[in-house]
């Protein structure tokens, strides 16, 4: 006998209204690029870029114009996925190395757990960096019910093989970082040497969408490409080359790459899209767009212009990066640029809501829910302030209180390129490239470099290395303003809001590596290694 038969008729609609609610709730696609520079797009103006699927789905969302992130990798993919400022779990630090016993701490619970638990069901391709010294710590342990992709900082990108930053006397350790898992299944995946990272992150995103039943959970697919990260010391930047013929007018190796990986980045993209499309799913899609860092300028030649500094480092070439929300929901704010203040933890919030869930039931997170200020312009917006971070190793502190943004320490020590404001290689030899004013609606334009800059981010009346920039109106970090009369008050306010988080963070965690991780143990493999999930102390 059917369901309908047994049900009187307004149960029976109030049931179907139900379903279709259940059914109606967005997929989510978040895509998340690694070190990709402000001006390593085209909708921030760049005239080498090639990147016509985001540039179009930038101008049919809304662009995020004063979107921050963390200085690298592990804090800003933490920060993503617990909605929390990374001082308070103890990833304030640097990176999770291969060999590190460290990740997010179990008793915190991330993103795809959250969603699951409104019903959807969750996958991740691409970049982890989150920890894998036990298999509790990784994806398919944390919410994802399967993996494709590596758990370290980076990979080559065809041999899928990395050294994670270790070596001893014999030399690196280099291991295959390459997985597919499933559940409670881990296993290495050798068969894929020699396929371009991207190429097959895209093939198995698209075998997620076209294998799942839309009709009877929504779908939260994590797509963190490795692209344009550098891929290893001897190999920084291979791209395939027949996309790489297409910029054979870059004169630079290394730039002429990078750009190749970006058009390989919305090749990607465009074909995820085209997937979504064919299931009939698209136009109930949520696509967020991100890198998780600003781009390396030494090394892979990435372009942060007209922004200070690079990857690393505090400027806001190293923390403020190209971003943009999509989806039907956000039709209101079709083509517009958002410089409402955002920060990389509002996305759990936003996404939370955005899902249908009640945000007062993730607990006390540092993330806000921009949901509505995203549907809709002129709304108050929660966010006034975001702690960029606090660093007791490195002895940096960065934060932005409305327009007015604090830096003590700003540099990586080893970074040559933090006080300086970089232009990508040009077409021709030993050129730069050319930058027009005023081609998008994005487009920050500062002018001229004065020739007054405080290079060194330097305060006379104390000494120390620190600096007050009024990003609004001076968003290079052209002028700063710490020993200014005018401005010490700002300056007071900055410190009180930098002490008291300073009064929420926790020691960072900072276990020294395990010998027991070298890959010559584990087949040449990364892989798990421990047998206790417990952190190890520093």
């Amino acid at each position: 006998m059917s369901l309908s038969l047994k049900l009187p008729p307004i149960a029976l609609l109030l049931l179907l209204i139900q379903t279709n609610c259940e059914n109606l709730k967005p997929n989510i696609l978040f895509i998340l690029a690694d070190d990709l520079g402000w001006n390593d797009i085209g909708f921030h103006g760049s005239q080498q870029i090639k990147t016509p699927t985001l540039d179009k789905l930038s101008k049919e969302g809304v662009i995020l114009n004063n979107y921050y992130v963390l200085p690298v990798c592990s804090p800003s993919r933490a920060s993503l996925m617990t909605g929390r400022y990374p001082i308070t779990y103890g990833l304030q630090f640097y990176v999770i190395q291969g060999a590190q016993p460290a990740g997010i701490p179990l008793n915190y619970k991330l993103l795809p757990e959250f969603l699951n638990g409104l019903g959807y069901e969750s996958h991740m391709v691409g970049k982890w960096h989150l920890g894998f010294f036990h298999r509790n710590y990784t994806p398919t342990y944390r919410g994802f019910s399967s993996f494709l992709g590596y758990y370290g900082m980076q990979e080559h990108y065809y041999s899928h093989r990395s050294q994670d930053g270790h070596m001893d006397l014999d030399g690196p350790w280099y291991g295959l970082g390459l997985h597919m898992n499933e559940g409670t299944k881990l296993r290495a995946e050798h068969s894929e040497f020699g396929e371009f990272s991207s190429r097959l992150y895209t093939r198995r995103a698209r075998e997620v969408i076209n294998s799942h039943d839309f009709a009877s959970k929504p779908l939260f697919l994590y797509f963190a490409l490795p692209i344009v990260h550098v891929a290893s010391s001897l190999d920084p930047m291979p791209a395939p080359e027949d996309t790489e013929k297409l910029f054979k007018h870059i004169w630079h190796p290394l730039r002429r790459k990078l750009v190749a990986n970006a058009f390989e980045l919305d090749t990607a993209v465009r074909r995820v899209l085209e997937s979504l499309r064919m299931r009939g799913v698209l136009d109930n899609t949520i696509v967020v767009f991100s890198s998780d860092n600003g781009g390396q300028v030494n090394g892979s030649w990435a372009s942060n212009f007209p922004f200070r500094g690079s990857k690393e480092d505090y400027f806001e070439g190293g923390v403020r990066v190209p971003a943009f929300v999509w989806g039907n929901v956000f039709k209101n704010r079709s083509g517009q640029v958002s410089n409402e203040l955002m920060s990389i933890t509002d996305w759990l919030p936003t996404l939370y809501e955005a899902a249908g869930g009640n945000v007062t039931s993730l607990g006390n997170i540092d993330g806000h829910s921009m949901f509505d200020l995203l549907k809709q312009a002129n709304q108050t917006n929660p966010r006034t302030e975001v702690l960029i971070n606090i660093d007791p190793v490195g002895k940096t502190k960065a934060i932005k209180v409305g327009k007015y943004k604090y830096i003590l320490n700003p540099c990586n020590i080893w970074d040559s390129s933090c006080d300086r404001w970089s232009m990508a290689p040009g077409n021709l030899p030993y050129t730069n490239e050319t930058m027009l004013p005023n081609t998008t609606e994005s487009q920050i334009w500062c002018g001229d470099i004065p020739t007054n800059v405080d290079h060194k981010c330097h305060s006379k009346r104390t000494g120390l290395h620190e600096c007050i920039y009024d990003i609004d109106n001076d968003p290079c970090e052209y002028y700063n303003l710490v020993d200014d009369p005018a401005y010490q008050d700002v300056k007071d306010t900055l410190l009180e809001r930098i002490a008291y988080w300073e009064s929420k963070q926790v020691e960072p965690l900072m276990p020294p590596p395990d010998e027991r991780a070298n890959p010559k143990f584990h087949g040449y493999v990364w892989e798990p290694w421990r047998d206790s999930p417990e952190i190890p102390p520093n």
